[in-house]
């Protein structure tokens, strides 16, 4: 690009690049010697030259291109300033004002359903003592009834029909309820569903009739209790049924420790300034169709910040087990070779995990794919990984569409910030890019 000058012009909405198509045609006959053409092992010389000189060529127009966004954004982003510091001027009168209208709202409505609390009073006889638990369920009380566009006829003729409801259905359960009546008047108040209330009951005589059997064949000898403190280890899955299967059975049970992995919360909002930022790079694999196992992690990066500031980087290689496909291994430089010795993934998941200890995690479009990796091998390896994470992938869809990018993919934001990613594709390089890729999408948030 030495040969020819980017000639472009800014000013208050106009962007305009005036030799862009002069620069263009002399792109074309440049690269139109690059077309068709064949490398061979002898002319490897040639094809780094060529490399080379296409990446000189590049960089000189990215160069450019990130000189005029500074030159064009500059500006704005002073008036961006300038405009916050005013809008919170504003924010602090606003936000009283809005919490005295909040609550006048609510003590509006907190009157408005005194007001029906009266009314329902005067004809809740029908209900007896169940009046106060009906009155107090969610299901009986429509919200609607509170607002005050709502006429009072609408809600006292809807207040009516559903007492009238309510006193006819409880009746059914108390006469055809039996012992079980107690319990299916809660699951109505609950619900104020006639079939819930119906299936429940269902549910309670099959499991009475099977208790009954079973107890009809214990032998006298056997109906001696005891306990037995037994440490059940599974998967949450099979928790869940073995104390299904306990409650089914009339078995009492007490809990007296959870040793259950937690589910990893999702964290939405970019308001924190430390986390561990991770990335992983796995083997790949030619899928279940084609008789192959599942990808195993190869490499985890990681780097800690702590109040905005990175504090600590690690790099784990991994022996996962199994070849790497060779699509990955030219993506990732990364050959099975390198992983021979490399300690197992059990032994580098509980690295990680001690590295991260309870710090929020941070990663790019890891909600899909790899937490999913660092979940099951912190399973296999008996670790409690439970920290919130972020996703800077998902969160970075929203701006999408007001800065015009390509996409969310990790390397088109690091070019849009401006954030050098020396060595793409390995997990150490994308953790750190990702870390000013958060910063960067938290400014954008604000």
């Amino acid at each position: 690009m030495n040969e020819l000058t980017i000639l472009t012009r800014q000013a208050p909405g106009v962007a305009e690049f005036d030799n862009f198509e002069e620069i263009k045609a002399y792109l074309a006959a440049r690269l139109e010697g690059y077309r068709n053409l064949v490398y061979s092992e002898d002319s490897l010389k040639l094809a780094k030259a060529d490399k080379a000189e296409l990446t000189r060529l590049k960089k000189a127009l990215d160069e450019r291109r990130k000189e005029i966004k500074k030159v064009y954004m500059e500006p704005y982003l002073t008036v961006e300033a300038r405009i916050k510091e005013l809008t919170a001027m504003i924010d602090e009168p606003l936000a009283e004002i809005d919490g005295f209208v909040k609550g006048m709202k609510e003590a509006e409505k907190a009157a408005k359903r005194q007001e029906i609390k009266g009314f329902f009073d005067t004809v809740a006889a029908p209900l007896g003592e169940l009046a106060e638990p009906l009155f107090a369920s969610e299901a009986f009380f429509d919200p609607k009834w509170a607002n005050v566009s709502t006429k009072a006829k609408t809600w006292q003729d809807a207040v009516r029909e559903k007492v009238a409801q309510a006193a006819a259905d409880l009746r059914t359960l108390q006469q055809t309820g039996g012992s079980h009546a107690p319990a299916l008047i809660d699951r109505y108040l609950e619900t104020m569903d006639m079939e819930s209330a119906k299936a429940y009951q269902r549910s309670l005589e099959q499991t009475a009739a099977a208790a009954r059997t079973e107890v009809a064949e214990v032998k006298d000898e056997d109906k001696v209790t005891g306990y037995k403190i037994l440490k059940i280890s599974g998967t949450r899955r099979q928790m869940a049924q073995l104390l299904s299967q306990l409650e089914l059975m009339g078995m009492e049970y007490d809990e007296l420790e959870d040793g259950m992995p937690g589910e990893l919360r999702e964290l939405t909002v970019p308001d924190f300034d430390s986390f561990v930022a991770f990335d992983i790079e796995t083997t790949g694999t030619f899928g279940a169709a084609n008789g192959d196992a599942e990808a195993e992690i190869t490499e985890i990066g990681a780097v800690k910040v702590l109040k905005g500031q990175i504090v600590e980087r690690m790099d784990w290689l991994c022996n996962p087990g199994r070849r790497i496909t060779p699509m990955i291994s030219r993506i990732t430089h990364i050959t099975d070779d390198m992983l021979a010795d490399k300690p197992p993934v059990s032994e580098v998941i509980r690295a990680f995990s001690k590295f991260a200890g309870y710090l929020p995690l941070v990663g790019h479009n890891i909600k899909a794919s790899d937490l999913h990796y660092i979940t099951r091998a912190a399973n296999r390896a008996g670790v409690r990984l439970e920290n919130p994470f972020f996703d800077t992938y998902l969160y970075a869809k929203q701006f999408l569409a007001t800065w015009g990018w390509p996409n969310v993919k990790l390397e088109t934001l690091s070019a849009a910030f401006g954030i050098a990613q020396p060595d793409a594709h390995r997990a150490w390089c994308d953790a750190e890019a990702n870390v000013g890729v958060y910063f960067k999408l938290k400014e954008l948030g604000g």
